[in-house]
């Protein structure tokens, strides 16, 4: 299973809830792609959403809301809803079960108890990385350094280059004495 997520939010945490809903749903992750993105704010409101493409192997790209916490039962609750999508299931045929949640509200199923052990997970926000400014002397030897290899690197590409020239030279010096012995064999002849 491959995630990408272009979130702040850490992307183990979504592995962890996507891997538990496809066990619970028995849905095979293998070749399956995420992405995570962050929607738009619309008039009806921030919440979870996504689409998926029909058959397999998964391809699901989740909307979460940004500036606010992820309601993890709703966000398990849409990921099972597009794995039903990504085994080919349109939302006619989720009439009966706790994947639409318009169906499951009519018929008196709660999805939201469905998906309840989705709040025991946690979504947190990635580690911020602090960049300290480096010293002059650092500078100077990471400069150094990038000098060094690029030294080495050209040095390979000389003894390349001679080595190349040396095979071609020979071959050359090669081809001149069969041209001699050519020209000697014809004034013999003649």
């Amino acid at each position: 299973m491959k995630i990408i997520n272009k979130t702040n939010l850490q992307t183990e945490h979504f592995n962890r809830i996507i891997r538990e809903v496809a066990k619970r749903e028995m849905v095979d992750l293998k070749d399956a792609k995420f992405t995570i993105i962050y929607r738009r704010i619309s008039h009806n409101g921030a919440y979870i959403g996504g689409y998926a493409y029909y058959g397999m192997p998964p391809r699901v790209t989740l909307k979460i809301p940004k500036d606010i916490p992820v309601d993890k039962v709703e966000l398990a609750y849409v990921i099972a809803h597009e794995l039903c999508h990504s085994q080919g299931l349109r939302h006619k045929q989720m009439k009966n079960a706790v994947y639409s949640r318009r169906y499951a509200n009519k018929r008196g199923l709660d999805w939201k108890q469905y998906y309840q052990w989705a709040n025991e997970l946690t979504i947190e926000k990635k580690a911020v990385a602090v960049h300290t400014n480096p010293s002059k002397e650092q500078i100077v030897l990471g400069k150094r350094e990038k000098c060094q290899r690029a030294m080495y690197k050209w040095e390979k590409r000389v003894k390349t280059s001679q080595k190349h020239y040396l095979k071609w030279r020979r071959k050359y010096m090669y081809y001149e004495k069969q041209l001699e012995k050519a020209a000697c064999v014809q004034t013999n002849n003649a």
